[in-house]
């Protein structure tokens, strides 16, 4: 009977004062509520409030709604008797829906609001309540809590947001350069193959020349030789063609065919050789790409490191340009096999070759080990080791075995300070060895290089293009 009386007081309600209807007054459309909530409304737009139907303000009569002005009526007598017999108990937004009674506490259990009855009904055994003033404020500090968290985690991704903007910045800016620098290097590349193929084409051309011009001369002089044969062999087969002897005799002597005849002619083919011209590149013939290969070395100017070289013991040698190391078995009384080789007394690592500078930025470098069967390539802190065939990558103090099927004698070792990272090649035909990272290394560092005490004779060669 409640909800229904509940429902009915609803459907007395004004849509716009949300309260029972005071001299109700019914549109067109259907829609009903107070005269003066209407009237307010259609002075801001001429619209039903409820549906947007149009309504005609000029001359606008307003329909008086008896039937709902008396529901209205009937609905107040019944409410204001209801309190008069204390049978209406006190409902609203901070009222207890069940006990009828105000909040009072918080149920931090449920997280809700509840009023003395609820914290000693069964529902709520053993809960914990609070004032609602000290659970808003335990609340609110937590919140405070998380607002600060949030902001700050906030403030820390728009810091990283803004860094990564960069980094994509940075990475396009030097993607762009890079291309850049790709595209100038093969452009100069380009223009110095072209005018290679421009001047080993003008230098075919001109010996092509040269040859067709002697050739045609001489094709020439042997055609005109040829036309005056036939010319007296004609002259001889009308003769011969003559069967009467006076007739033969009359016109050999009136028309003198002995001198067109014997007395013009004499071989001629001893005057004449066939002119050749042997067009040839030399070298560059059957060794083009070679040859200006090693042109475009010098044109280019390709950078290559040179490294200076400190050594450890008496039983290494260095040669005189720094490039080589040898080991020198002297303590078992072998001789040195290359003259080029000096010794130096430096105590550096031991049994060890390195660089005296210090290496920072990026550089490379090839070394060719030859047959040696054992020996160390790369930085103190990274190294690629060959023992007995087999080799191996020691980083940092981890070791890693490789899987390497060829001979591996001329390593490039590309050292990339900016990344902290070392690379190594197959310097023959450049494919990707290994590639090391070295976080946690201190930079600039020294190229490194050890040789074993094999018995082979090869020095450990930095290569020199």
């Amino acid at each position: 009977m409640a909800s229904t009386s509940v429902s009915f007081s609803e459907d007395l309600t004004c849509s716009i004062c949300l309260m029972l209807f005071t001299d109700p007054v019914t549109l067109l459309c259907g829609h009903a509520f107070c005269r003066g909530c209407i009237r307010d409304c259609l002075d801001l737009s001429p619209t039903c409030p409820h549906c947007r139907a149009p309504v005609d303000t000029r001359g606008l009569h307003l329909l008086n709604s008896h039937v709902l002005k008396n529901l209205t009526e009937k609905t107040r007598e019944a409410t204001k008797r209801k309190r008069e017999d204390g049978q209406d108990k006190q409902t609203g937004p901070w009222t207890c829906s069940e006990h009828f009674e105000k909040f009072k506490l918080f149920c931090s259990d449920d997280q809700q609001l509840a009023c003395l009855i609820c914290r000693d009904s069964q529902k709520h055994s053993q809960h914990k309540f609070e004032p609602m003033s000290e659970a808003a404020a335990l609340i609110k500090k937590k919140l405070k809590i998380l607002a600060y968290n949030v902001s700050a985690d906030t403030n820390a991704l728009e810091t990283l947001a803004e860094t990564q903007k960069e980094a994509v910045t940075r990475t396009k800016q030097r993607a762009q350069e890079l291309k850049t620098m790709i595209r100038d290097k093969f452009k100069e590349m380009y223009q110095f193959l072209n005018e290679r193929e421009e001047a080993l084409g003008a230098l075919v051309k001109g010996a092509e020349e040269q040859g067709m011009q002697r050739m045609t001369k001489s094709l020439h002089e042997i055609e005109e030789a040829i036309a005056e044969n036939k010319k007296i062999k004609t002259n001889v087969t009308s003769a011969l063609e003559i069967h009467r002897p006076e007739r033969f005799l009359k016109t050999w002597t009136e028309e003198k065919m002995f001198n067109v005849t014997f007395g013009s002619f004499s071989p001629k083919r001893e005057n004449f050789q066939v002119e050749k011209t042997e067009l040839s590149l030399g070298p560059y013939e059957s060794h083009l790409q070679m040859f200006i290969w090693k042109e475009m070395i010098q044109v280019v100017e390709p950078r290559e490191e040179h490294l200076l070289l400190e050594i450890d013991q008496t039983s290494l040698a260095v040669s005189r340009d720094q490039s080589s190391a040898l080991v020198c078995n002297y303590q078992h009384g072998g001789t040195r096999r290359n003259d080029e080789f000096r010794k130096r007394r430096i105590p550096v690592l031991p049994n060890s070759t390195r660089s005296t500078e210090r290496l920072g930025g990026r550089h490379y470098w090839e070394v060719y080990a030859g047959g040696r069967s054992d020996w160390e390539l790369g930085i103190p802190q990274c190294v690629l080791k060959k023992l007995d065939g087999k080799f191996h990558i020691y980083t940092l103090g981890h070791s890693s075995a490789l899987n390497l099927e060829c001979k591996l004698s001329k390593i490039g070792l590309y050292l990339n300070c900016p990344k902290k990272e070392l690379s190594f090649f197959n310097a023959e035909t450049l494919a990707h060895i290994h590639t090391a990272n070295l976080e946690g290394t201190a930079f600039p560092v020294s190229a490194y290089f050890k040789l074993g005490d094999g018995l082979s004779h090869d020095p450990l060669t930095i290569c020199r293009y």
